[in-house]
């Protein structure tokens, strides 16, 4: 199993995705939470066969939400770089 690190940015990201929804659909957030954690363990348990690649990161889309989390693979370490949304230029996160 590899080693999981999420970037500050990244968590930023995340909460600035439960605000939206906590203001939005409130009842929707707790269930996004839900499944971006189940996809954090199946990236952490095999990181590269549901993934696509992008350039030099790789990218796993959530089930039922309109997100990508961006991560990279350095030996056996997992970084996300960002979850963002499907809608967004996907190289933001090479901006920050």
């Amino acid at each position: 199993m590899f080693h999981f690190h999420i970037r500050v940015l990244a968590r930023e990201d995340i909460q600035q995705i439960v605000e939206y929804y906590e203001e939005e659909a409130p009842n929707v957030t707790d269930r996004f939470l839900e499944i971006l954690h189940a996809e954090f363990e199946v990236i952490r348990k095999n990181p590269i066969i549901f993934s696509k690649k992008y350039r030099s990161t790789r990218v796993h889309y959530l089930k039922n939400f309109p997100y990508g989390i961006h991560y990279i693979l350095r030996d056996k370490t997992v970084e996300v770089l960002a979850v963002l949304h499907t809608s967004r230029n996907p190289e933001i996160w090479g901006k920050r």
